[in-house]
């Protein structure tokens, strides 16, 4: 199988558009921009590549046809009937022994029935597509997957509509192979689900759903619960559409290949998501995490997202984290992911934090936005609950920061604060201020008295940063914080010092296993799930969405 290579995940939406036949394009997001040529491959599959001659995917090609269609022919599939020690089959591709039943062909089966301690095994040619129609399927095994993908090119898994299907382990994973099967759901192959149905998968003991070349999802609801990973692809996580609750001992979303440091990444163009990860991130990507759309909803988490990059192009994204919102190639949360030489505080080569579209709400007891590279605020809005504790910030990077665009405003401690950098183009504010209750209203008003921009600090902060198209360089503008209240003349496009790095605390060390973390991790506190944003934006308590809460 070719082998997919992809490099920085910076590509405009506007690719997602793109038609087959268009052969050059010039991509944008920020400041940064690139000319990409597409070359056909001999699988058929678009491949850019960048001015310095590296490979990158196509965003627009990240869903083949078949991803998405959900269709099958009863007449041409074979029919699968599961029953403890009674399943039956008419077609000779079906191997059963037991409560194992085995497909060895290519082709179309369509599954229905219960295993209570058996398994759905697909070993077939290298080369060849096979189709599982999940039609009421019920298989549990207690000790390993039930459902295994041995051997495929690549193998469809369709909901059929109406239906409800559930596979689950019992607790322990036992070797049946050379292989290390550690998921509920396992697959050597790429792997792929469709149709309009719905997948509940628990996992006692290891992964929820796991695919060792890429995972794709464009449809329709699954339920996860997992002790560790809830879903994971070792060379890609793919997700178009479709709706998602996951519960996780590790990460909720994982995406990484230790063998190839270009693979391991994760994209995101829509769904509906409530991720609880409380030991470990939200979502997590070895090399990019790439966001263009859905709902994603964070509740608990110790990271949020993070990846060697990061970029956010749209969507509705709340994050509720005990340490940082955002993490681009740093933190101690066993991923490996840190700075230069060990140090979370160094630059890493490559790493980058980019937003430019979509709206964020961030609450997070780390750092709000933390990258160990550079950081770019191009476009869409982010609100932003930051640290209490002098140690973190609510912006923290090791490069340069770069705002160009959007709504950005934060509060949190001041001891290590720090703005946007001098190279920003819009108008950006740093203010101390007296130490505020959580919950305190936060105004900014322009010399007329007019309203630009409110909102709720959602724990109690020492210093505020505020960025908006509408602070202009030259004007004097008017910042009430609670009870503090301060005349800010912005004599330059920023305002505030650009950082202070001076004493705090060393960052913190990951709990490690269960139990609660350790004195002076504070919990992130309550959830942040999209109807409680929703009510909160009615309430006065969150900006409300897409607009900035500008004054008009």
């Amino acid at each position: 199988m070719r082998r997919k290579q992809i490099g920085s995940m910076v590509i405009a939406g506007a690719v997602l558009l793109s038609g087959c036949g268009q052969k050059s394009s010039r991509v944008e997001t920020g400041e940064t921009a690139q000319t990409v040529q597409e070359t056909e491959t001999a699988g058929g599959e678009q491949e850019t590549e960048a001015a310095d001659g590296t490979q990158e995917i196509d965003l627009a090609d990240m869903f083949s046809d078949r991803d998405r269609d959900a269709t099958y022919d009863e007449a041409e599939s074979a029919v699968i009937q599961l029953s403890d020690g009674g399943s039956s089959c008419g077609s000779d591709a079906v191997v059963i022994s037991q409560n194992t039943v085995t497909i060895t062909d290519e082709g179309t089966y369509i599954l229905s029935g219960s295993l209570s301690d058996g398994m759905v095994v697909v070993d077939t040619e290298d080369t060849d597509k096979v189709q599982l129609v999940f039609k009421g399927v019920s298989v549990s095994n207690p000790d390993s997957a039930a459902v295994y993908i041995a051997s495929a090119d690549k193998v469809f898994i369709t909901l059929a509509e109406g239906t409800e299907n559930v596979v689950s382990n019992g607790g322990t994973y036992t070797d049946i192979d050379e292989n290390n099967i550690d998921g509920v759901v396992f697959s050597k192959a790429d792997l792929s689900f469709n149709g309009t149905g719905k997948l509940t998968v628990t996992a006692t003991a290891g992964h929820g759903i796991v695919s060792k070349d890429d995972l794709i999802f464009t449809g329709r609801s699954y339920e996860i619960s997992a002790a560790e990973h809830g879903m994971e692809g070792k060379d890609s996580v793919r997700i178009a559409d479709g709706t998602y609750r996951i519960t996780s001992g590790k990460d909720g979303i994982h995406g990484e290949n230790k063998d190839d440091a270009a693979l391991g990444f994760v994209y995101i163009a829509g769904g509906t998501f409530e991720i609880a990860s409380p030991e470990d991130d939200g979502i997590h990507a070895g090399s990019g995490l790439t966001i263009t759309g859905g709902v994603i909803d964070i509740t608990d988490s110790y990271e949020g997202l993070e990846g060697l990059t990061v970029d956010i192009m749209g969507g509705q994204i709340s994050v509720a984290a005990s340490d940082d919102g955002i993490n681009a190639a740093g933190g101690n949360d066993g991923s490996g992911m840190e700075g230069a030489d060990g140090d979370p505080f160094a630059s890493t080569e490559g790493a980058y934090i980019s937003i430019s579209g979509g709206n964020l709400w961030i609450n997070a007891s780390g750092d709000g936005i933390d990258s160990n590279g550079d950081l770019t605020v191009s476009g869409g809005e982010t609100y932003l609950s930051g640290p209490v504790n002098g140690g973190n910030s609510s912006l923290d990077y090791g490069g340069t920061a770069v705002i160009t665009g959007g709504v950005f405003a934060s509060t949190g401690s001041s001891g290590m604060a720090q703005n946007f950098g001098d190279s920003s183009t819009q108008g950006t504010m740093m203010v101390r201020v007296d130490p505020q209750e959580a919950g305190t209203q936060v105004t900014l008003k322009d010399s007329t008295g007019a309203e630009l921009l409110s909102w709720k600090g959602e724990k109690e902060y020492s210093s505020v940063l505020i960025s908006s198209p509408k602070i202009q360089q030259g004007e004097t503008y008017t910042l009430t914080a609670g009870t503090s209240e301060t005349t800010v003349s912005m004599d330059s496009l920023v305002y505030g010092n650009e950082a202070f790095r001076g004493g705090g605390v060393p960052k913190r060390e990951k709990p490690s296993g269960g139990g609660e973390a350790p004195r002076g991790q504070e919990s992130a506190g309550g959830r942040m799930a999209p109807d409680g944003m929703k009510e909160r934006q009615e309430q006065g308590e969150l900006p409300g969405e897409g607009t900035g809460q500008e004054s008009q």
